[in-house]
């Protein structure tokens, strides 16, 4: 018998593992690599005695076999083996999982060999002979960061579990809502119509007008709720068509111009015959989410302008909606496009349409922002790779 075995047995001995030590049930299964008959005997022994599944390799080649059979929680590896050394061995149970702990065992106190066996992968290295105290205390402090990280992998399976729950469960109210409203918005539609051909009921056209508007608003923020959480998850898939950009432009304008009675109007200045490779669904409701903001924003009398054109020899799509009226102070611009983020005064509430234009703007590789501008107060400048 080694020296160092001798040394492992007298210490297991005198200091043998106490009943109210003992680890709970469910601990790790333990490769165990070592040569040396007597160390693994001894040190198996005292393992299994803890309740430890301890799996034996009498040389690295072996090691490496057991642990692609029967992966292992825990690894000890004795450095000098034949066949295949302890370094070796270290290396390879790192590829096949690199959150293996290992501790390394060896007779050679060696700064050096320290040095490699962490440069390897080793998480430990515990100089022979061996003190069973030590060694199974650092045994338990890497239990418990296994059990951490089991506690934190379900956790996170549940938490992914609830967000699919909570999507699945919004998905199928924004459905409900949306149809309801689509139903209301349809049949205001042609109360609307029929009242208009009446000349004494400009009180009920007014109010069919208004109610249809902010039935467009409400299908809008349920149509947002949706698509952020699928540009979120790159879920949603840019469909980039050719597109007339002045139609789409002018069609938008001219949804949101009987908003507002006391302002100059929706002018825009583009070539109708504009033709980019754009989602034209995804900006449309950009314009829409925009063009909702100015009619608030407008000042009375004021206007509201869209243009759009060409920059970057041609690769870049430049859209812009902007209103006279009060303008955001720099201080605000910030977190305009975040979620949730708050509007340019203190009237303003929390939403996520600026948020939706920013997602949407992404994901055509372009960009959103607030720029500065002589004429009007507020302008909302949009970039778009085409």
């Amino acid at each position: 018998m080694s020296a160092a075995a001798e040394m492992i047995v007298a210490l297991s001995l005198v200091n043998p593992p106490k009943k109210e030590e003992e680890p709970a049930k469910d601990l790790p299964c333990i490769l165990l690599a070592d040569d040396d008959q007597q160390v693994r005997r001894t040190v198996g022994r005292v393992l299994r005695k803890r309740g430890f599944h301890v799996l034996e390799a009498v040389d690295g080649e072996m090691a490496i076999e057991v642990a692609a059979q029967h992966p292992p929680d825990l690894a000890l590896i004795d450095l000098r083996m034949p066949k295949k050394d302890g370094f070796e061995v270290v290396r390879e149970l790192k590829e096949m999982n690199a959150r293996l702990p290992v501790l390394v065992l060896s007779g050679w106190d060696d700064a050096d060999d320290r040095i490699r066996a962490f440069d390897v992968g080793a998480d430990d290295f515990i100089a022979k002979p061996v003190y069973m105290k030590e060694l199974l205390r650092r045994i338990e402090a890497f239990e418990r960061t296994r059990q951490a990280y089991a506690e934190l992998e379900e956790l996170n399976k549940q938490a992914d579990h609830l967000r699919l729950f909570a999507a699945e469960a919004a998905a199928l109210l924004a459905h409900d809502l949306n149809n309801g409203l689509s139903i209301t918005s349809a049949n205001l539609q042609y109360i609307d119509e029929e009242l208009r051909e009446r000349d004494d009921e400009e009180d009920l056209v007014e109010a069919a007008s208004a109610a249809r508007r902010a039935l467009r608003r409400m299908i809008g923020l349920v149509a947002n709720f949706v698509d952020i959480s699928r540009l979120e998850d790159a879920a949603l898939q840019v469909l980039r068509f050719p597109t007339k950009v002045g139609e789409l432009l002018k069609t938008a304008g001219q949804i949101h111009e009987t908003s507002r009675n006391d302002i100059a109007g929706i002018s825009l200045q583009c070539d109708l015959d504009l033709v980019c490779e754009i989602d034209p669904m995804l900006i449309e409701r950009v314009l829409h989410n925009l063009l909702n903001n100015a009619t608030r924003y407008v000042s009375e009398g004021g206007r509201i302008h869209l243009k759009a054109r060409l920059e970057n020899s041609g690769k870049t799509l430049y859209i812009s909606v902007a209103n006279t009226g009060a303008g955001i102070p720099p201080d605000r611009r910030e977190g305009l496009f975040s979620k949730y983020g708050k509007g340019g005064d203190d009237k303003s509430q929390r939403g996520m349409g600026l948020y939706f234009c920013r997602l949407a703007c992404e994901a055509h590789g372009g960009s959103i922002a607030v720029e500065d501008d002589e004429e009007f107060a507020t302008l909302f400048a949009i970039r778009l790779e085409v």
